[in-house]
């Protein structure tokens, strides 16, 4: 435990978690209960909060603009991305309009995208997939994608992701 103690030292400390009126670090957020990390967070002129959460996997990176309205949350949005080497690029997007946020749903959505996705590409391919294989490999990779960043095995390759979808 003496390393750990050392390792947190009163500056680390105070740049996570600074005592009121003192600036905190601009980390992007992991939500356990979510499983997706938090950063853009804002708040508009009428007292309402947004914000957009991130997960991946290794394939792709899912992005959800959320809105707090009053004592709602609301799905804005969903963009769904590719790798191309060390690149993101966007695949597929999806914007709502006064739906509620709630994980089913986000899932659902996602495998949609990510199943459309693959089908169009087979097709541009001509190459024939069953739509039953289809769904399987979107769940798997949607299933990833809520892995617990708090798992010693995680990735951690959000360093390298994280600038690219702010300069979105």
């Amino acid at each position: 435990m003496a390393n750990i103690s050392k390792a947190i030292t009163q500056n680390l400390l105070d740049s996570l978690l600074p005592t009121f009126g003192k600036p905190r670090k601009n980390i992007p957020t992991w939500d356990e209960g979510q499983k997706m990390f938090i950063f853009d967070q804002h708040v508009s002129g009428s007292g309402n909060l947004s914000y957009r959460g991130i997960r991946f996997c290794d394939r792709v990176v899912v992005v959800e603009k959320v809105g707090l309205f009053h004592s709602w949350t609301y799905i804005n949005s969903i963009e769904l991305f590719a790798f191309n080497d060390d690149q993101l690029e966007l695949l597929q997007k999806r914007d709502y309009d006064k739906v509620f946020r709630n994980e089913e749903f986000v899932r659902k959505e996602t495998v949609t995208m990510i199943m459309d996705y693959l089908a169009s590409a087979f097709k541009s391919q001509k190459v024939k997939v069953a739509e039953a294989d289809i769904e399987h490999h979107a769940l798997q990779l949607v299933e990833g994608c809520y892995k617990s960043y708090l798992d010693s095995s995680f990735d951690t390759r959000l360093t390298k992701i994280i600038p690219q979808i702010e300069n979105r």
